[in-house]
This record gives structure tokens, C-alpha cells and sequence, in this order.
């Protein structure tokens, strides 16, 4: 029975890619991303697509729930109003574990050009990987992104600032590689009387803001969500390295503006292109904008890097925090399949990844590596390097439900309705309960680490390694 079902799926497959009979005349290729620069990129770059007959056409969505929401309300009906989509790297189990992708390793097996190698190992991973390392895919890196870190050159090279620097905390004024020394350097530019203030960030209860935000903390301080192994959120999520980081990651707050737990991308753009802040935790994509005079006044002298790592407290050093971006990924109720693989394998040929990279972060490996594209302007070749630091979210088709929950609690943590400690034991609970009401059998570990880190992904180091050199 299984090898005439698989004979059965890849006779399917075959007929899909148009190997059983001619493509449409005329065809409209539909997709859904959030409305954006990269949305925005992809449509300039498929209107040079030489194939007239086929046309792409965006449906568009804000960022946020509605657009998660929109690809999954037709997932659910096994509807085809749009044919492909971008939707985040934690998506994929949800879509995928739920039978509504096409398996990108059926196309990698019919397809000419299109193959697995085309793409970092690592992002192909993140991106499209589902189970975790099975090997099976169903999405493209289409667009990468990954949290940076952006701050004021004019501050940290004045000599003035350098040197009072140095008389207060004895040792240089630089670019923070823990966020121990982040902390100084954030409390040294905090000067309300002036309107300016050492560190922003996001800290909105909206979609994954404070997640994404605080996770960066929680891993660099040595602390996990859960333990894949056994399905342990409690332990894990409320250990003390856990608590160390995102209470260092509340405490970044008290050099931020008033108001700024509550902010969300945009707040964090808006206030350092005004001069407000002398650092900020910031995602590269927004980095075209912060890096052009015409938008932000201080273009000139912002300078991008690397976000900060931290000494746990087992005296190790780590430096993690989330992988951003959408994977490419097809819906399987599309009627359209051979027409939509054709319009891909031209799409992610070099030439014109390299247009898109010109504005937004390619997945295409040529590209990524190629020393043009790193040399484009002053944060790419920081963004090739942020690469190998990426973390990300639970891989589960209950990632929404549990995104949900560890919002709320963190939220409660940033408002201070919560001590850090409480919030995240009470989203360990409720985390645990929606695994156990999916099926999954926890395992309870007899000894608990205080910095699980060693038992799910040991990469502390023994000092600390510079990244913005």
C-alpha cells in the first residue's frame, strides 16, 4: 500500500509540473505577503518577467495576525485564491503540518534548476524545514531577515562622550558586545533633559513584538523555550537563565522614552530617525530606511552591527536571537502549479535575486555571498555575519496558540503586572496544558540545569567573541 501510494504521489507531481499536457494560455499567479518594500521589490522585478501570458498579483495585508490569518482562514477551506505565499519561518509547521504546502523536495527532484543547494543550508532550515531535521521541505528562504543592532556614530566617536565614558565606567566607549556593557552604555546616553536615550526596542503586545524582542535576551543569557526532546516548557521556559535574560531584557526599558514598552517597529524607527535614541535593537529590514538621508536625518553617521550576546551565569558567553523574514511556499489547492514552478525557477535565477537584494535580504546563496552585494552599503556585510546567530520560535502547528500565550506573559512582565519570574512559570503552565491537549507527551527531566542551554544547544563560549570589529 505505501509504494503504490507513493508511486500514486509522484505520478501526481509529474502531471503537476505540466509533464502530462501544455500550461495555461493566460494565467494570473496570486500571492499574499504584508504590504511592504519587499512586496514591493518582488512585484517591480516580476513585471520583467518574459512569460506575458502569466501575471503576478499581490493581495496584500498589513503585518501582523490579518495576514497570518488570511493564509490560514484559506488553508482551512482547501481554497485557491491565492497560489503562493510569504508567510514567517514558524508558519511552516502549522501550514505544512496541516497538508496544505507543496513539498519543495518534489519540486527539487522535477525541476532543472531549482535544487536545495541553491540556498544556505541553514536558511533552507529555517525557512522551510519541516520536521526539524527530517530533511523535508516546504518553503524558500525568499526573504531573510534577522535582528541588528543600529547607533549614533556622531556619540560614540565623540571625543568629549569617549572620554567621559571612560572616567565613569573605566574602560572604552564601544559598541556593546554583551548586554552587560549594553546597559552602561545605554544608562550613559540616557538624558531626558536632552530628549535623548540610550536603547529602544520593541515591547508591543501586538503579533510577536515582544517575543522576538525578548527571546534575543533569554537565549543570549543561556535560557531555551522548551526542550524539544521531552516537550518541557516548565523548567525551560521559567529557569533562571531564562529569567535572567528577560529581566535584563524589561530592565532596557528604563532607557527608553516613556511609553516605549509599548512600541512596536515603527515607534523604534520613528524615534531613533528623530534623535532620540543612541542605540536601538532593530530589524535589518527596515535598515534601507534608516541608512537614507531622505528618511532619517542621521543617515550618515548610523552605524549598523551585530545585537549583543551576554555572560550567563555560568560564566558562559552566547550570543543568539531571532531569525525574522517570510519562506516562500506554494498551496497545494492551486490549480496553477507548473505555470508558478516556471515563474519561480526564473525568479531565483542571480540576476534577478541581486535586483531584490538591492533592497530586501535574499536567500539566494550566490548572492549572499558574492562580494558586490556585501559591499552594497553599510549593513549587508553585517547582516551575512548575523546569519550565524539566528534562533527561532517553537517549529509546532500550535505555534499561534503559544505565541498567544508567551506574548500575554511577557507583556505582563513589561507593564510590571507581572514579575518577570511569575509571567513566564504562568505561560510555562498554560503552554504546557496546549501541548498536552495536541497529544504530545511531556517527559519530566529529574534535575533540571539553571541554564538548559547545555542540554539543548551548548554554544557558550569560555569568553567573549567580538562581532562588531
Amino acid at each position: 500500500m505505501k509504494r503504490r501510494s507513493a508511486l500514486l504521489a509522484t505520478a501526481a507531481v509529474a502531471g503537476a509540473f505540466g509533464l502530462a499536457g501544455p500550461l495555461n494560455a493566460d494565467t494570473t499567479l496570486t500571492f499574499v505577503w504584508h504590504a511592504g518594500t519587499c512586496a514591493d521589490a518582488l512585484m517591480s522585478i516580476a513585471k520583467g518577467y518574459p512569460d506575458k501570458s502569466v501575471s503576478i498579483v499581490p493581495a496584500l495585508v498589513p503585518y501582523g495576525p490579518e495576514w497570518h490569518n488570511k493564509i490560514a482562514s484559506e488553508f482551512a477551506i482547501q481554497g485557491d485564491a491565492f497560489d503562493f505565499a510569504m508567510w514567517d519561518s514558524q508558519s511552516t509547521a502549522e501550514f505544512a503540518g496541516g497538508g496544505h504546502v507543496v513539498k519543495m523536495n518534489d519540486i527539487f527532484d522535477q525541476s532543472s534548476y531549482l535544487k536545495a543547494d541553491l540556498f544556505p543550508a541553514a536558511s533552507l532550515s529555517q525557512y522551510g524545514e519541516y520536521p526539524d531535521g527530517s530533511g523535508q521541505f516546504y518553503g524558500l528562504p525568499a526573504n531573510q531577515d534577522a535582528y541588528g543592532l543600529m547607533y549614533r556614530k556622531d556619540l560614540f566617536e565623540d571625543p568629549k562622550e569617549m572620554e567621559a565614558f571612560k572616567a565613569k565606567y573605566g574602560r572604552d566607549l564601544a559598541v556593546p558586545e554583551t548586554y552587560q556593557d549594553a546597559k552602561e552604555v545605554a544608562e550613559f546616553f540616557t538624558r531626558p533633559e536632552q530628549g535623548l536615550y540610550g536603547w529602544g526596542q520593541m515591547g508591543g503586545r501586538e503579533y510577536d513584538f515582544a517575543t522576538t524582542a525578548s527571546n534575543s535576551f533569554l537565549w543570549s543569557f543561556g535560557g531555551e523555550l522548551y526542550n524539544p526532546a521531552t516537550m518541557e516548557v516548565q523548567g525551560y521556559l521559567n529557569s533562571p537563565a531564562s529569567i535572567d535574560g528577560v529581566q535584563a531584557y524589561v530592565d532596557m526599558f528604563k532607557y527608553g522614552p516613556q511609553g516605549s514598552g509599548n512600541w512596536g517597529f515603527d515607534e523604534v524607527n520613528a524615534a531613533f530617525q528623530q534623535g532620540q535614541l543612541a542605540m536601538a535593537m532593530q530589524w535589518f529590514y527596515f535598515n534601507g530606511s534608516n541608512a537614507d538621508p531622505k528618511v532619517n536625518k542621521f543617515a550618515a553617521t548610523t552605524g549598523f552591527g551585530i545585537l549583543p550576546g551576554a555572560v550567563g551565569r555560568d560564566g558562559k558567553f552566547r550570543r543568539q536571537f531571532s531569525v525574522g523574514g517570510q519562506g516562500m511556499g506554494i498551496n497545494k489547492y492551486s490549480k496553477k502549479l507548473p505555470e508558478l514552478v516556471k515563474f519561480m525557477e526564473w525568479y531565483f535565477q542571480p540576476e534577478q535575486q541581486t535586483r531584490y537584494a538591492a533592497v530586501c535580504q535574499t536567500g539566494l546563496k550566490s548572492v549572499l555571498e558574492s562580494p558586490e552585494w556585501q559591499g552594497l552599503n553599510a549593513y549587508n556585510a553585517q547582516f551575512s555575519k548575523a546569519l550565524q546567530y539566528l534562533n527561532d520560535y517553537w517549529h509546532l502547528p500550535e505555534y499561534p496558540v503559544m505565541l498567544d500565550q508567551l506574548q500575554e506573559e511577557v507583556s505582563n512582565a513589561v507593564s510590571g503586572t507581572k514579575t518577570v519570574e511569575q509571567a513566564l512559570t504562568d505561560a510555562a503552565i498554560k503552554q504546557e496544558r496546549t501541548l498536552e491537549r495536541a497529544g504530545y507527551k511531556i517527559t519530566r527531566t529529574a534535575e533540571l540545569p539553571e541554564v538548559p542551554d547545555v542540554l539543548i544547544s551548548p554554544v557558550g563560549q569560555d569568553s567573549v567573541v567580538a562581532a562588531n570589529k
